[in-house]
């Protein structure tokens, strides 16, 4: 049913099909990957401008920080000064015009530290001897009575205990530092070294006018708020710009999971298409907002959209023109190369193309001409292939015969001379038969060292019983080592070796010595014999008429097998002995117990 449908969708002629193929799989692709691209670059815009908002309402949140830091800072010198604690505190020692002059100097001091902030600050001293001084000029005379009345002092008289207070709705009263502008006003108790009140501070900060002086380079159509913890509006860049409520609730919402630290955040409006950055004064219990129009931020990736879309359509157009031009002078000769071709394989691929026509077609041609040359020079390859394997195959299978006939062999000898108590004949056919056997095991390459070392054993006594000299077999290996793999016959042909060059297959005495040992991941074998040495050797060497090739072939083995390993095989000479040194890497093949661990099985078994 599927298949019906899918073929139902797919043009039967060739020039539909690639009209189709070019589509789907090359103008379609790209444009969602233009309209993929153009998504990722809007959100890229996107993260941008909050990354910029971020950086910029951080460092408008650490300069109001920064200046309420510095004003508490300005507080905690004042309550330090010796000189206003003491016209505080001692009022009638001077008169009350030296006195004040006191005071306006240390607040003349402070002011200029506020001169780089671009903030306006002012103080109100109270001290508790009916006096009162401020750092402006009021616009009606201080009235000491009514200061001590208002909310600030009687909050700082109430409680005793509490040194400082920020408000950021300060109340207006009949003394006000500027009519209608948003305070935000430390109320501070000052205290001597013995931590006795001496007086009463309010320190006032003009963030109204903070505000204003920060956000007035703002950009176009951005808009800037201060909101209080309600989501109401406490301050605005633009008097008649609104912040819609549910924004603001979602700010409230998202500040409320806000864990310290962490910054401001971000909140798109898909309704007014606004981004909105904020994020948290948390000294004053305010969101500081800044909204930036998405238009403004896609304006360039729009226009961009719009020529790639013009431009689709006319590349779209084109295509289907030049496809259909195109498809038309390609497939009527390849209707007529199709019905010659048919024709030559009906023919056994005997017959081969005219070679006609010209371009694609008549490369074509020549190369299908080419190929049949090729297929029917492959073709006679095989056959003679065939019949060299069915030879190869017959002279594999005699030459498996003649060993397994010599271990049969092997075997009736050594019945014979069991029956006839030969038993110098015996031993020499059991070890000459466990030779025989490892060699015909064609399966595997690597025994364990346990293995190799009494092939090793019934090779000596095959030399002992041939030679009669009296040369011992010791052999040396740690315990774990007894189950580590190496190649076949690889200790055997540096047993040979000691035995001609060291011995010269006399009968003389002497002793060879194999060890096994390990370091690190290396295996390493040592063949000592205390025979002529290698001086002796090299003297007797012109006397061979066989080149030994026992090392070479050894050594050849252990590169061919540990292929980009580690290996080596070397021969040293010490005093009156030869030692062969051979290393290569260290493989484990320990058995298994059973259940009771009485038995050991092995893998291969």
């Amino acid at each position: 049913m599927i298949a019906r449908w899918f073929n139902k969708l797919i043009p039967e002629t060739f020039k539909h099909r690639i009209l189709l193929s070019f589509l789907l799989f090359f103008l379609a692709p790209l444009a969602i990957l233009f309209l993929y691209n153009f998504r990722e670059t809007e959100q890229m815009l996107e993260r941008n401008a909050s990354e910029a908002n971020i950086a910029q309402l951080e460092g408008m949140k650490g300069d109001l920080v920064g200046l309420m830091r510095l004003v508490m800072k300005t507080g905690m010198l004042l309550e330090q000064d010796t000189v206003l604690r003491q016209a505080l505190q001692e009022p009638a020692k001077d008169d009350p015009i030296h006195r004040k002059r006191i005071v306006e100097n240390k607040f003349a001091s402070i002011e200029n530290s506020f001169f780089l902030t671009g903030a306006t600050v002012f103080y109100t001293l109270i001290d508790f001897h009916g006096n009162a001084y401020t750092s402006y000029a009021p616009e009606e005379s201080l009235d000491y009575e009514a200061l001590t009345s208002e909310p600030w002092v009687r909050e700082l008289q109430r409680d005793g205990g509490q040194r400082s207070a920020w408000n950021p709705n300060d109340i207006s009263v009949a003394v006000r530092e500027r009519a209608g502008n948003k305070m935000l006003s430390l109320y501070e108790v000052l205290r001597d070294d013995g931590l006795k009140p001496f007086a009463y501070g309010r320190f006032s900060i003009d963030y109204q006018e903070w505000f204003e002086q920060v956000t007035r380079d703002q950009g176009a159509g951005d808009a800037y708020f201060l909101l209080d913890a309600a989501g109401q509006t406490m301050l605005r860049s633009d008097a008649e710009d609104e912040m819609p409520g549910a924004v603001a609730q979602s700010m409230l919402k998202a500040g409320s999971v806000q864990e310290p630290d962490v910054g401001a955040k971000t909140i798109v409006d898909e309704h007014s298409h606004m981004l909105y950055t904020f994020t948290e004064i948390q000294e004053i219990h305010a969101y500081l907002v800044k909204k930036v129009p998405l238009s403004l931020l896609y304006e360039d990736v729009t226009k961009q959209k719009q020529r790639f879309y013009a431009v689709y359509g006319v590349i779209l157009l084109l295509f289907g023109l030049m496809s259909y031009l195109i498809s038309a002078t390609i497939t009527v000769p390849l209707k007529r190369f199709q019905r010659k071709m048919e024709t030559t394989v009906k023919s056994n691929l005997k017959l081969k193309l005219p070679e006609r026509g010209r371009g694609e077609i008549l490369a074509l041609t020549r190369s299908f001409n080419a190929m049949i040359e090729d297929i029917n020079e492959l073709l006679n390859r095989l056959k003679l292939e065939e019949r060299q394997k069915q030879l190869v195959r017959f002279q594999v299978l005699l030459g498996q015969m003649n060993p397994h006939f010599l271990l049969n062999t092997l075997n009736t000898i050594k019945s014979i001379a069991l029956e006839k108590d030969e038993d110098e004949i015996y031993e020499i056919c059991v070890g000459l038969g466990k030779i025989l056997e490892t060699t015909l095991n064609t399966e595997v390459d690597l025994i364990l060292l346990k293995d190799e070392l009494t092939l090793v054993e019934s090779y000596m006594e095959i030399q002992r019983q041939r030679f009669g000299h009296g040369i011992q077999l010791r052999c040396e290996w740690e315990e774990d080592l007894e189950y580590a793999l190496l190649p076949k016959f690889s200790l055997q042909p540096l047993v040979e070796n000691a035995l001609l060059h060291g011995f010269g297959h006399s009968e003389a005495e002497g002793e060879i010595i194999i060890r096994a040992y390990a370091q690190g991941s290396q295996l390493y074998l040592e063949v000592l014999d205390n025979g002529i040495g290698l001086s002796g050797a090299q003297e007797k060497k012109s006397t061979r008429k066989r080149k030994g090739i026992g090392l070479h072939n050894v050594r050849e083995s252990l590169e061919l097998m540990f292929k980009n390993q580690p290996t080596g095989l070397t021969l040293e000479s010490l005093d009156e002995q030869t030692k062969v040194i051979m290393h290569l890497p260290l493989l484990l093949s320990k058995p298994f117990l059973k259940e009771a661990g009485a038995d050991v099985a092995y893998p291969d078994r």
